[in-house]
């Protein structure tokens, strides 16, 4: 089976503990003024978490694909 790839999502701003929550099983990491959350995801999950992302009113600021591998730490 074919793993899935693993994305990195940049949002603007901290999360506070209640918005964090609908993210709840994802890696995340503060970096300064933008929040960081990595997980691997199919093409239907990524788009559900871009949505939910939209819905929240939260700022988007860059959806990756990390390729090379599986999970990589923050910069």
């Amino acid at each position: 089976m074919k793993a899935l790839p693993t994305y990195e999502i940049r949002i603007a701003g901290q999360l506070d503990e209640a918005t964090a929550t609908a993210f709840a099983g994802l890696d995340m990491a503060s970096q300064g003024e933008v929040t960081v959350i990595t997980g691997e995801f199919d093409q239907a999950a990524l788009h559900g978490l871009l949505e939910k992302i939209r819905l929240l009113g939260l700022d988007l600021v860059e959806a990756r694909r990390i390729s090379g591998s599986r999970r990589r730490a923050p910069e």
